[in-house]
């Protein structure tokens, strides 16, 4: 009986975050073609500002849902730590596509709409796709060492088209967002990278170091760890209402001086350097999961 009711509440909740996605959308896509062809810079921040309120409609309007369906119990330590404005970088461990609606959901209108480092080919999602191009998500497209090797005219184009991208996150306040594992944490995953932590994958710096090299406000992290109570970690187990009770510290770290410097993706050595800084953060963050109290 259990087992149906939550299925139920699943079908309800897919159902309604459908809905809420294609309405607006409708909003959100007519928006942002309007806004690419604005030749006036202030008036694309204008409208860049009013998609941001839509997005953050869409946010709230699933927090309504989740909280009369669900019930959450949200275990929020170090809430005071998230800055309602300014630049900053933010970063979680990844466990599940839940995390995204946990964090959207603690933060909206708290601090600048998270901007999600995204993959490339996510663009062409249906609908979605479009939606994130239109609040400005930032979407990587990685070339592989075979794809450079075959085509070498395509080594630093990914950077070039960074920048392009990320170029106007100086008009506004924003908070990028970059999942540091680069995936979502699985047993299988964290034995075939042989990771030294034990309830996380091996962070990657570039996501971070991309956003301070070319957004040059930027000049704190701040730092979520999530530690769901339910092992079970799919959408549809989030959607059922399986994982309603979580734990989540925050915490505001001071990114050291040398990395805030625009040559850190390019520089090697001083890459080197941020990539065992985060290492030391994600030592830090292992032991938190690991204490369960």
């Amino acid at each position: 009986m259990k087992f149906l009711f939550e299925n139920l509440i699943g079908i309800t909740s897919i159902t309604i975050l459908v809905l809420n996605t294609v309405i607006l959308s409708c909003l959100l896509i007519p928006l942002g073609i309007i806004k690419f062809f604005l030749p006036i810079t202030a008036l694309k921040v204008l409208f860049t500002k009013f998609i941001i309120k839509v997005g953050e409609l869409w946010i709230f309007t699933n927090k309504i849902w989740v909280k009369a369906l669900h019930n959450p119990k949200w275990q929020i330590i170090g809430k005071e730590n998230i800055k309602s404005d300014g630049w900053t970088i933010a970063t979680s461990n990844h466990q599940s596509f839940a995390d995204i609606f946990l964090l959207q959901d603690i933060t909206n209108r708290k601090m600048p709409m998270l901007k999600f480092f995204m993959k490339y080919v996510l663009i062409y999602v249906p609908v979605i796709g479009l939606s994130w191009w239109a609040l400005d998500m930032p979407f990587l497209k990685r070339y592989t060492k075979k794809q450079l090797e075959k085509n070498p005219k395509l080594a630093g184009k990914d950077v070039k088209e960074m920048k392009r991208a990320l170029k106007h996150y100086v008009l506004y306040p924003v908070t990028v967002f970059s999942f540091a594992e680069g995936t979502r944490f699985t047993l299988k995953k964290h034995h075939n990278q042989n990771s030294p932590f034990k309830n996380l994958l091996k962070p990657k710096e570039g996501g971070m170091a991309t956003a301070l090299s070319l957004v040059s406000k930027i000049d704190s992290l701040i730092d979520f760890t999530i530690q769901f109570d339910s092992k079970k970690r799919s959408f549809w187990d989030y959607l059922c209402g399986r994982m309603n009770s979580a734990k989540i510290i925050i915490k505001e770290i001071k990114i050291p001086k040398k990395f805030l410097d625009e040559n850190l993706l390019d520089n090697q050595l001083l890459r080197s350097e941020f990539k065992e800084w985060i290492n030391s953060l994600w030592m830090e963050k292992d032991l938190l999961l690991s204490n369960r109290d």
